[in-house]
């Protein structure tokens, strides 16, 4: 297949933290280990570093700006960059660089895929119009069962193009044998944790649909002395923190809940948990929060809705509350907190094998190089 190195592009908005992000980064890294090119477009982003070190090549474009009017300028930069690297294929990970970039590809006879990361709820014409620019790819990657399920209910003539590619965890970062002492011990500073006191962590981007307020009030009927960090909280708004704080102080938790910022070091923190909570109140596409905990060996707990359905067998690897009940939520987090200690090593134990063997990084990049593949050479047999 590769008798000379093909080249890939992903198109992104930008290259800071997400799980959009880290996909597209490790993607990147596995393209080169295995002879082809990586090239990333994108706006920028502290994430870039880790392309370029990684072999790769990143080309800075405004291909996160939603302004119609700066698309042809945009598309023509573009242009330039496709033709003279020769690209072979385009990867498509966000809807308004797919706006940007599809038209040009399509003309250029450059095969297409397009990613999808995000429900398609019921919408107006024009949300739809908005989405259909992801279906119209060669290939499209679904992230979850329910992404797929929400791509059919929406665009039923392209399910025959949907290829479900599971988000995966880079089971070399989420090792708990790997994270030496150092690391522990500064995030523990960071986090300024009580001993002897179980620890349950939320780590989230500062956004109410995230769960923030249903889990203070979960937490506000659990009998169970803890102590719980709510790490990305403190990178919101003061109006977000403040009504945050309001929340906590009312359910008089002020001396168990704390809000910091995101860390650059989410497995050193994450392995100071007892539980990590997942609280979203609309369905995640996936939810690699809950991956990432499992690999570690801790014990996740969300609802029982989205991407968490497919990745928490409740009892076994997690615990899976009813959909935004509070007192379900809380009944779950009392339950875990309830446990022996060998119970909850058990259900750890269970759950790093079970992304071991199913969710994956090697699994996740390994299906999306044969797709890359499949796609240019169908595309070749098609000329």
């Amino acid at each position: 297949m590769n008798k000379r190195k093909y080249t890939i592009v992903q198109i992104l908005p930008a290259l800071n933290t997400g799980g959009v992000e880290r996909g597209v980064v490790e993607i990147s890294k596995v393209l080169v280990e295995n002879n082809f090119r990586s090239i990333v477009i994108s706006s920028g982003g502290y994430m870039v570093s880790q392309i370029t070190r990684n072999g790769g090549i990143h080309y800075a474009l405004d291909v996160h700006t939603k302004n119609p009017l700066k698309w042809p300028k945009i598309r023509n930069q573009l242009k330039i960059i496709l033709e003279s690297e020769n690209i072979d294929l385009i990867h498509f990970c966000s809807r308004v660089p797919a706006w940007i970039g599809i038209p040009l590809g399509i003309a250029l006879d450059i095969p297409i895929i397009t990613s999808v990361h995000m429900r398609f709820r019921k919408a107006n014409f024009l949300k739809k119009y908005y989405n259909s620019i992801l279906t119209k790819g060669n290939s499209i990657i679904a992230i979850s069962k329910h992404i797929e399920e929400s791509i059919r209910f929406s665009f039923p003539q392209v399910s025959n193009k949907i290829k479900i590619i599971h988000r995966g965890v880079d089971l070399s970062l989420f090792n708990p044998s790997k994270i030496n002492p150092e690391r522990i011990i500064a995030q523990s500073k960071l986090l300024n944790l009580k001993d002897n006191i179980p620890v349950i962590i939320m780590a989230a981007r500062p956004a109410m649909w995230k769960g923030y307020q249903v889990l203070i009030r979960a937490l506000s009927k659990v009998e169970y002395d803890f102590q719980c960090v709510l790490i990305g909280a403190g990178d919101g708004s003061q109006n977000f923190q403040d009504s945050l704080i309001k929340k906590i102080i009312q359910s008089k938790l002020e001396t168990k809940i704390k809000l910091i910022n995101s860390t650059r070091d989410i497995q050193a923190a994450m392995i100071l948990g007892d539980l990590i909570v997942m609280p979203s109140l609309t369905p995640e596409p996936f939810g690699r929060v809950v991956l990432e905990a499992q690999a570690l060996g801790k014990i996740p707990i969300a609802f029982d809705h989205g991407g968490a359905s497919e990745t928490i067998i409740d009892g076994k690897n997690g615990f899976l509350a009813e959909p935004i009940s509070v007192d379900s939520l809380s009944e779950k987090i009392s339950y875990a907190l309830s446990l022996k200690s060998s119970k909850r090593a058990k259900i750890g134990e269970y759950a790093k094998k079970f992304v071991s063997k199913n969710y994956s990084h090697d699994k996740m990049c390994n299906l999306t190089l044969s797709l890359y593949k499949q796609c240019i050479a169908e595309y070749k047999m098609n000329i």
